[in-house]
């Protein structure tokens, strides 16, 4: 991977979440010098990068909201005078005035995109300004692009190099199969005993995942009512909430997060237990990346999604295209099929696996 990208090669890097992403273009920007441009979806996600590598020693700046003219110089000198320097920014932000300045002045050695799969339709996070930075490769002749993901089917994999404009690219595919992590579906009526019968019975911190807004405000206040400390998080919150409240789960203050799918790309808590669904995600990207924030550290975890008639009907109320609908009938059917679950996902993934987990449901029975 790291030697495709040093001979201006095209990469793409499929790895599973926690699987080192980041590091695929990292060392190569260190090792080429000059300005490594790093295309990302979420504040979040630049940040934590930026302050990671700040604390080894290495150049970084996130391009987020209005940057001061007087910073944006500081940067920019950085930018040009330091052996290596990473620019982190969204890709709304790539017709911007200031970037345009540093695509003029600065040395620019790779182009990495963080969250590929954000380019493509098919993928669970489609971001439509991902298709801008296919018109940036004019202005960087001979300069290498580095796409990574942890979640792509073959087909979204197919879209990633098609709107990057890639010419035979180095593909390097990592396993997806996340072993530590157990999973299994619960049909239920209701599923308040189940989630509470779940973090009664595996300890530790957890997530449990809601479609709604006010789904998850109403789960924060059932937990707090059965004893259990609990936050929560979805984008309809003022930013200094949802940031409070991911600090304090972040910082062991509270045991669990109730959250929709704005919270989790980029989140690197390694010792999460439960990953609970109690809203049905809208694809299986979407579930493996969210049920993915379990184990990264490599113990034994747990991932469960518990399907109610309340949870399907919220989730075909929100699917408003045939692609929508597509990539719910996978959900559906993984579901209800008596089928090994890691089979199932792995399968979706273009991924074959010859033995059964042995620990999910389907396989222990337990329906």
């Amino acid at each position: 991977m790291i030697q495709s990208v040093l001979r201006g090669i095209d990469t793409i890097a499929l790895l599973p979440t926690g699987g080192g992403k980041s590091i695929c273009f990292q060392v190569p920007g260190v090792i080429l010098g000059g300005v490594t441009i790093v295309v990302s979806p979420l504040i979040s996600l630049m940040q934590d990068q930026v302050s990671a590598l700040a604390k080894r020693g290495i150049g970084a700046f996130s391009m987020v909201g209005i940057v001061d003219p007087a910073v944006f110089e500081h940067v920019l000198s950085k930018a040009k005078n330091e052996p290596f320097f990473f620019l982190y920014l969204a890709p709304e932000r790539l017709s911007s005035r200031q970037f345009g300045r540093v695509l003029k002045e600065c040395t620019i050695s790779q182009l990495a995109v963080d969250e590929a799969h954000c380019i493509s339709s098919w993928g669970h996070d489609f971001r439509p300004s991902y298709r801008q930075i296919a018109l940036l490769r004019p202005a960087l002749p001979g300069v290498p692009v580095t796409a990574v993901t942890a979640t792509a089917t073959p087909r979204t994999i197919r879209d990633i190099y098609k709107n990057l404009r890639m010419k035979a690219p180095t593909v390097v595919h990592g396993s997806f199969d996340r072993p530590n992590i157990s999973f299994s579906v619960l049909n239920r009526v209701d599923a308040r005993s189940s989630v509470l019968a779940l973090l009664s019975g595996v300890p530790g911190p957890a997530i449990v995942y809601e479609t709604s807004r006010e789904g998850v405000e109403v789960w924060t206040e059932k937990l707090k009512r059965a004893g259990i400390s609990a936050v929560g998080y979805h984008a309809g919150m003022e930013a200094p909430v949802r940031e409070r409240a991911q600090s304090v789960w972040m910082r062991k203050k509270v045991r669990v997060i109730v959250a929709t799918n704005a919270f989790g790309m980029g989140i690197d808590r390694p010792d999460v237990r439960l990953v609970v669904h109690v809203g049905i995600p809208g694809s299986m990207e979407a579930y493996y990346q969210e049920a993915g924030r379990a184990g990264r550290d490599g113990k034994p975890s747990e991932a469960y999604l518990i399907v109610t008639p309340d949870a399907t009907h919220a989730r075909k109320a929100l699917l408003n295209s045939r692609s929508a609908r597509r990539r719910f009938e996978f959900m559906r059917r993984y579901a209800d099929r008596r089928m090994c679950r890691r089979w199932a996902i792995m399968g979706y993934f273009g991924e074959e696996k010859a033995e059964k987990c042995g620990e999910c449901d389907v396989c222990t029975g337990a329906h």
